[in-house]
């Protein structure tokens, strides 16, 4: 971890030069940026001096019935319950509004109720996208019994340093997030209702359910006939000996023509059509679109942009490494024992 302390206190001072000039979001995204690199009480704290100017700042808003913009919408009861969210600071069981004794079942169920009261699509309040992820991130804490015991035992809300008002706290633990890959709260949100089916809770359908993909329908299409075939041979055991196989034939054949059809949503080298450049907003990396074929897939949504750029992200970290092999392979490793794709691969890969 030492390697990441130099990109972290750079991140870090980003974060500092955009809370003086009053961009808090730009502050708060790289002073997370930062303690994913290298978790510091110092960090944490900047993060809680940030959160709790965004929620003063929603605090002294004026009240009306209905908050309008040129396309942003909500109401009072919403921003008095982002206001409510915020308030809770570290508290993870105020943030989920639950007893210290809560089971995992009653864990999951304010996780879902909160999850959804605060989603970017549904909730369009100032601090909404901000409540989201402290619930986000009091589920994963709550929910794991390791780091929820560990955080009982030195995270109790209750003993507050001093100085410090009853929304925002010095913290006694350090949540240590060192070697552990972090769910994002868009994955996390996917995780959780996915398995449901749920895709018109907002009254727009921003994800497409993996139950209901060509792939697994054929999966599942194919497990079903092998199951009849197997029934079947009591009754012709000679035609279901060779009835798997031309299932296997067919959806080789459905895969084949899926495949054509379909042009990629993204590359990361220009090619018609996907001609027209992007940059992903929380590591900068670019890539090219169709514009129609994007806008059709993903739209205007929050929500689908960035979890199309963390695949965006996730897909080039892959490349990285190929590269990185490839050009390992290709020189002299005791003589070169670094390269282009490799720095750039180990750079990122730390971040995605």
């Amino acid at each position: 971890m030492e390697s990441n302390k130099d990109e972290a206190l750079k991140c870090l001072s980003i974060a500092q030069s955009s809370f003086k000039e009053g961009n808090h979001s730009k502050a708060i995204r790289f002073a997370e940026k930062s303690n994913r690199l290298y978790p510091t009480a110092q960090v944490e704290q900047f993060l809680l001096t940030v959160k709790k100017k965004v929620a003063d700042s929603v605090s002294s808003m004026p009240q009306t019935n209905i908050y309008n913009t040129t396309e942003r919408k909500y109401t009072t009861e919403q921003l008095d319950a982002v206001k409510a969210v915020l308030a809770c600071g570290m508290d993870y069981y105020k943030v989920l509004s639950i007893e210290r004794s809560a089971t995992d079942k009653e864990i999951k169920k304010a996780y879902r109720t909160k999850a959804l009261l605060f989603h970017p699509d549904k909730n369009n309040a100032p601090g909404a996208d901000e409540a989201f992820k402290l619930i986000a991130k009091a589920y994963d804490v709550l929910s794991n019994p390791n780091e929820r015991a560990a955080y009982d035992s030195g995270g109790n809300s209750r003993n507050k340093s001093k100085g410090t008002s009853s929304s925002f706290y010095q913290p006694h633990y350090a949540y240590n997030r060192r070697y552990r890959q972090e769910v994002s709260p868009e994955d996390l949100f996917n995780i959780f209702f996915n398995s449901r089916g749920m895709q018109n809770s907002f009254g727009t359908s921003f994800y497409t359910p993996r139950h209901s993909s060509p792939g697994y329908q054929r999966q599942q299409q194919y497990h079903r006939q092998q199951r009849q075939s197997q029934h079947g041979q009591e009754q012709d055991d000679g035609l279901a000996r060779y009835f798997p196989l031309a299932i296997i034939l067919i959806i080789l054949a459905l895969s084949s023509i899926f495949s054509t059809q379909d042009e990629p949503l993204y590359t990361f080298q220009p090619a018609a059509p996907n001609t027209y450049k992007r940059t992903t907003s929380r590591n900068y990396v670019d890539y090219y679109v169709n514009p129609d074929t994007f806008i059709e897939k993903v739209g205007n949504s929050r929500y689908k942009i960035r979890k199309t750029e963390r695949q965006i992200e996730i897909d080039w970290v892959s490349e990285l490494q190929k590269d990185c092999h490839r050009e390992k392979r290709q020189r002299n490793y005791k003589t070169s024992k670094q390269t282009q794709s490799c720095n750039a691969y180990e750079r990122l890969a730390r971040r995605v």
